[in-house]
């Protein structure tokens, strides 16, 4: 199938989809702490800009490492972008270097979010990654990271917050999910299988935390022009704007409609840890353009 121009990315950052800062009189997340995994690039920047864009603080995480057999990770310069984003928008911001698979680092994590500004009241878990590999030919490794990012790493992150979540009985958990996890796909079961995990735990984690009145829901995007669109058709040999558009022509809505940017998930986001879903939880929000139905 040719391409669809239509389905092409808009490679314009944030700043151009919405509205302008300054604009919004009533921040949704005014005075909130939002913690936010893989916030170095693509969703994860978009995410923190969006939320500061609402009023909250931010604690941005990155592992600003590259993994051995993987595309390459967001780095220390991508950080600094997305901290000058956050700032343009009169955000303040706290980046942290941290591997979610290391549940020490993200209880130290935490501490310093709480040491620096109080609080946690939101957490992102949108850290992840993926590799195309059939499953006679996944290695332990690739398999151990994938699910111990996708799957382990939301645990640990959730684990090391809960706590301070449950002291000021309240709080909103936002699971980074997959419509990959909804409909499957070949060449890459260990991550659906991981991000399966995640829906199910964000439903038992909404039946275990209710008491404290902490909410907790995910999104489950379809494909996105990011970094992992990128590393993933470059493992494949493919260009990622064709790629992109291959996907695109998938989901039910066609042209513009049809093709999903960061921003379409970021206002997902945004909505979920606000208070307009406060009796919303254990839900998941699909955001693909149809392309699960």
């Amino acid at each position: 199938m040719t391409p669809n121009h239509s389905c092409r990315p808009n490679l314009a950052t944030p700043d151009s989809v919405g509205e302008s800062k300054g604009h919004n009189s009533m921040m949704r997340l005014d005075g909130k702490v939002a913690l936010i995994t893989g916030a170095a690039r693509g969703q994860g920047a978009s995410h923190a800009k969006y939320l500061a864009r609402e009023g909250a603080r931010i604690v941005a995480v990155d592992i600003l490492a590259d993994v051995e057999e993987f595309y390459p990770n967001a780095t220390a310069a991508d950080m600094e972008t997305t901290v000058e984003t956050v700032r343009a928008e009169g955000g303040d911001i706290l980046p942290l270097q941290g591997d979610v698979r290391d549940s020490n680092r993200m209880r130290e994590i935490v501490d310093q979010s709480v040491e620096r500004f109080g609080t946690i009241d939101i957490v992102c878990n949108n850290a992840g990654t993926i590799r195309i590999e059939a499953i006679d030919e996944m290695t332990d490794h690739t398999l151990d990271v994938v699910v111990d990012t996708c799957l382990k790493g939301v645990f640990n992150v959730t684990r090391a917050v809960v706590p301070v979540m449950k002291r000021q009985r309240a709080g909103s958990i936002v699971n980074t999910a997959s419509a990959g996890a909804i409909k499957a796909v070949a060449y890459s079961s260990h991550y659906a299988a991981a991000k399966g995990g995640v829906i199910l735990a964000t439903r038992s984690w909404a039946r275990e935390l209710a008491e404290w009145d902490i909410n907790v829901n995910a999104v489950a995007p379809g494909s996105v022009y990011t970094g992992m669109i990128t590393g993933l058709a470059g493992q494949a040999g493919e260009d990622p704007l064709e790629a992109f558009a291959r996907h695109s022509e998938a989901n039910l809505f066609t042209g513009e409609k049809g093709r999903l940017d960061v921003d379409d998930i970021s206002r997902a986001i945004a909505f979920l840890a606000s208070d307009d879903a406060r009796t919303i939880t254990g839900q998941t929000l699909v955001v693909d353009a149809g392309w699960a139905a």
